[in-house]
C-alpha cells in the first residue's frame, strides 16, 4: 500500500539534476542532499582526455512537451482563422458571369501579397520560439517544480502570441504599433525564461568547462536577443516607419544559429543522442492532423450546400490522398530512432547535416501549412463554383423559356415573377437574409422593362443574378479581405456597406464590384497552393538527402564510463552517407515533380489560362496525382534498386 501511494502521489522535486547519475535517476535538492556536488554524474572521456558529464537521454517526448506542441498548433490555427491568406494582386475580374455593367470590376489595392508575407512572418516568430524551447527540453529538461513553472510561462507566451496575433499586421505600422510593442515584450519574456533554465543547468555542470562554455554561448545569444527586442520596443510609435520589426527575424535566426553552431563545436551539448528527430516529426504529424480538421470544416459547407456531386467527392478524395501522400513521403524517410546506450549501441549521427535537417523543417512546415490551407480552401471554392454554375444554368432557363413579347404583353412581369420564386429558394438554401440581399427592387424594375431582350431588362436580370451569386459566395465565406476593397464605388463611398456587406454606399448596392472583389481573392490561393505543393516536394527531397548524410557520415562514439549522452568522438570516421543507386532517383523524382507543380503557378501570368484552370475541377486532382506518382515511383525503385 505504501509503495502504491508513493507511485500515485509522487512529490515533484524543486529542482532536479539533468545528468545521468551512478545508480540513480534525476535527484532533487532536499535535506538529504544539501549540495549539488553530492550528485555524481556518469562521466565521458573526450579525445583530449578531458571529462564531460553525460546528460540524461530522452527516447520520447514527455506529455508536457506534447502539450506545448499543441499550444503551438492551436496558436497557428487561431492566427490562420483571423488572417485569411486570400488577398489578390490581379485587378481583372474573372468572367464567371457576363459583364452587363460598366461597374463590374474589382477594387484592389497594390498591396497584393501582404496577407501571405504577414502570415509567414508571424509563423517564423512562432516557430523559432517553439524551436528554442524544444532545443532546451530535449537536452536538459527534467521534470521538477522549477521546470513546470518555466513551462507554464512558455504556455503563457503561446497564449499571448494568440492574443497579439489577431492584430499582427506589419504593413500598417501606424495602426498596430501597440501590437508590435506587445509582441516585443513577449519575445523578451520567452528569452529570459530560457536564460534562467540554461543558468539552472549551468549550476550543475559548473565544474566542466566543456559544458559551461557552450551554455554561456546559448545564454549570451538569448540575452542579446532579449536586449535587442526590448530596445526596439521603443521604436514602435504612431509616427515611426514601422520597419523595426525586421530586426525580430535577424534575432531569431541569430539565436538558432548560435545554439546549433555551439552544439556542433562542443559534443557534450550536441543533439546527437536526443529525440530531436521525434519532436520535429511530432510537430509535422500534428500539423497534418490540423490539416485534416480544417478539411472536415470545409466539408461542412458541402453538407449545408447539399451538393454531393461526383466532382465534389473527387475533390474530397484528392484532398485526403494529398495529406496521406505527404505523410508517407515524410515518415518513410524519417531517421531511425536512437536507442539509449544503456540498451543498444546508438546509430551515430553526423552533427552538421543533422542540424541542417532540423532547421530545414522551418521552410518545410511553412510550405506544408500553406498547402493544407490551400487544399481546404479549394474544396470550398469548387463547391461554390458548382452551385453557382447550376444557379446560372437554372436562371438562364427560367429567363429564356418565359413567354416572349410576341405572345404575351407582360412577358417581363412573368419572368420577374418566376425569378422571384427561384431567388427566394436560392437565398433560403444559402441561409441569406432577403433583407440584406434585396432582389425585389431590380425584379420590380424588370417587370416594367417591356422587351425581355432589351438592354434595361437584361441589365436588371443580370443584377439579380449577381446578387444571388454574392449571397452564395458569402455562404461559403468567399469574400474579399478588407485591404483589397479600396477604390471608391460609383456612389462615392469606399468599402462594403455595413448593413448589407455589399459594395455601394448611400444605400445603393453595387453588386458587380462586390462580385469582382470576391472572385479575385482566389488568385493568390491559386498561386500559393501550387507553389507550396512544389516547394513541399522539393523540401522533402532535401530532407531525404540530409537524413542520408546525417546517418551515413558517422564517427564511432567515445569510450565512456557509463551510458548517457556527451563526450568526444574516438575512432575513425566511416563514410557511408553518399547517395547511391535508387537514392538519386528518389531525389530526382521529388525535385522534378516539385518543380513542375511550382511552375503551374506561372499560369497566373495568362489570365485566360488561369481562369480555365481555376474554374475547372482539376486543381486538387493534379497535385494528388503528382504526389501519387512520386510515392508509387519510390515504391517501385525501392523494390528494384537498393539504397532507398
Amino acid at each position: 500500500m505504501e509503495s502504491a501511494a508513493k507511485l500515485r502521489y509522487r512529490a515533484l522535486p524543486i529542482i532536479a539534476s539533468p545528468w545521468e547519475q551512478q545508480g540513480h535517476g534525476s535527484l532533487p535538492l532536499s535535506s538529504e542532499q544539501s549540495s549539488i556536488e553530492k550528485s555524481e554524474p556518469v562521466v565521458s572521456i573526450c579525445e583530449d582526455g578531458s571529462s564531460t558529464p553525460a546528460f540524461r537521454q530522452r527516447e520520447e517526448a514527455s506529455s508536457i512537451e506534447l502539450f506545448y506542441d499543441l499550444f503551438f498548433v492551436a496558436n497557428l490555427t487561431s492566427f490562420t482563422t483571423v488572417h485569411a491568406i486570400d488577398d489578390a494582386e490581379s485587378k481583372q475580374a474573372h468572367t464567371l458571369l457576363p459583364s452587363h455593367s460598366p461597374h463590374f470590376r474589382p477594387a484592389i489595392s497594390n498591396r497584393s501579397y501582404e496577407a501571405i508575407t504577414s502570415y509567414i512572418g508571424f509563423f517564423a516568430i512562432l516557430w523559432f520560439t517553439w524551436l528554442q524551447v524544444v532545443l532546451y527540453d530535449i537536452r536538459f529538461g527534467v521534470d521538477s517544480l522549477l521546470e513546470r513553472l518555466a513551462k507554464l510561462v512558455h504556455f503563457g507566451v503561446m497564449v499571448t502570441f494568440a492574443v497579439v496575433g489577431t492584430r499582427f499586421n506589419p504593413s500598417m505600422p501606424h495602426e498596430t504599433y501597440i501590437t508590435m510593442r506587445q509582441l516585443s515584450l513577449v519575445l523578451v519574456v520567452s528569452r529570459l525564461v530560457l536564460i534562467g533554465q540554461y543558468a539552472s543547468t549551468m549550476m550543475w555542470v559548473r565544474k566542466y568547462s566543456s559544458v559551461t562554455t557552450p551554455l554561456k554561448v546559448h545564454i549570451i545569444a538569448l540575452g542579446v536577443g532579449a536586449a535587442l527586442c526590448l530596445g526596439f520596443f521603443f521604436t514602435f510609435t504612431a509616427t515611426s516607419s514601422g520597419q523595426a520589426y525586421i530586426v525580430w527575424y535577424v534575432i531569431i535566426v541569430m539565436e538558432a544559429l548560435a545554439v546549433f553552431i555551439s552544439s556542433s563545436r562542443w559534443e557534450a551539448v550536441s543533439f546527437v543522442h536526443t529525440n530531436l528527430n521525434e519532436r520535429c516529426g511530432l510537430l509535422t504529424l500534428i500539423i497534418l492532423g490540423e490539416g485534416i480538421i480544417v478539411l472536415t470544416k470545409s466539408m461542412n459547407y458541402v453538407v449545408k450546400g447539399e451538393n454531393f456531386s461526383k466532382g465534389i467527392c473527387a475533390q474530397i478524395i484528392s484532398a485526403v490522398l494529398i495529406i496521406y501522400f505527404i505523410y508517407t513521403l515524410y515518415f518513410d524517410s524519417q531517421p531511425p530512432k536512437q536507442h539509449s546506450r544503456r540498451h543498444h549501441p546508438p546509430s551515430p549521427i553526423s552533427p552538421t547535416p543533422h542540424h541542417a535537417w532540423a532547421l530545414l523543417h522551418f521552410p518545410f512546415h511553412i510550405s506544408l501549412v500553406l498547402l493544407l490551407e490551400g487544399t481546404s480552401r479549394l474544396i470550398t471554392w469548387r463547391n461554390a463554383v458548382e452551385i453557382i454554375a447550376s444557379l446560372i444554368s437554372s436562371y438562364n432557363t427560367i429567363y429564356n423559356n418565359s413567354p416572349s413579347q410576341n405572345t404575351t404583353t407582360n412577358s417581363t412581369a412573368i419572368i420577374a415573377s418566376n425569378l422571384q420564386t427561384y431567388s427566394a429558394s436560392i437565398l433560403k438554401l444559402v441561409d441569406a437574409d432577403p433583407g440584406k440581399y434585396n432582389v425585389t427592387t431590380p425584379l420590380r424594375d424588370l417587370s416594367y422593362a417591356g422587351d425581355p431582350g432589351g438592354e434595361v431588362a437584361m441589365e436588371k436580370a443580370v443584377q439579380v443574378l449577381v446578387i444571388l451569386v454574392n449571397a452564395t459566395l458569402k455562404f461559403f465565406r468567399i469574400q474579399p479581405a478588407a485591404s483589397i476593397v479600396s477604390s471608391p464605388t460609383p456612389s462615392g463611398s469606399t468599402g462594403p456597406d455595413p448593413a448589407t456587406g455589399l459594395v455601394g454606399g448611400g444605400g445603393t448596392v453595387d453588386p458587380y464590384t462586390d462580385l469582382g472583389n470576391a472572385l479575385v481573392v482566389y488568385d493568390l490561393v491559386f498561386v500559393y497552393f501550387f507553389a507550396a505543393a512544389g516547394g513541399t516536394l522539393c523540401l522533402l527531397a532535401a530532407l531525404f538527402v540530409l537524413r542520408k548524410r546525417a546517418h551515413g557520415d558517422v564517427r564511432h562514439p567515445a569510450t565512456t564510463t557509463g551510458g548517457g549522452r556527451g563526450g568526444g568522438g574516438g575512432g575513425a570516421t566511416r563514410r557511408t552517407g553518399k547517395l547511391v543507386n535508387g537514392d538519386w532517383l528518389t531525389v530526382g523524382g521529388r525535385v522534378g515533380v516539385g518543380i513542375g507543380l511550382a511552375l503551374v503557378a506561372i499560369v497566373k501570368t495568362n489570365a485566360m489560362a488561369e481562369e480555365r484552370l481555376l474554374y475547372s475541377a482539376w486543381m486538387l486532382p493534379t497535385v494528388m496525382l503528382a504526389l501519387g506518382l512520386v510515392v508509387g515511383g519510390e515504391g517501385v525503385v525501392g523494390w528494384v534498386l537498393p539504397g532507398c
